[in-house]
């Protein structure tokens, strides 16, 4: 039972301890706007801010954007080219 209590206790010790270094975190970049915004963990699958408005990664499962560029040779023939990101 002592072992189950102290188990219990050292992982919502670490989870508070979490919580700190996550406030820690916020103030320091409220301190500092130039070296970016905050950037809170969680949202839409992990690594991106949905919350805020946009996302600077595509969420998992789904295609990058298509880029087509459109060129003309000397000879006035077209060149398409397209990159496809998945």
């Amino acid at each position: 039972m002592v072992e189950f209590v102290l188990t219990s206790v050292v992982i919502f010790a670490v989870m508070v301890a979490w919580l700190y270094v996550q406030d820690l975190y916020r103030r320091f970049a409220q301190r500092h706007p130039e070296l970016g915004p905050f950037r809170a963990e969680g949202g839409c699958g992990g690594s991106c801010s949905c919350q805020q408005g946009s996302c600077s990664t595509p969420p998992p499962n789904q295609p990058g954007p298509v880029i087509s560029v459109d060129l003309m040779t000397p000879a006035g023939d077209p060149i398409r080219l397209r990159s496809d990101r998945q």
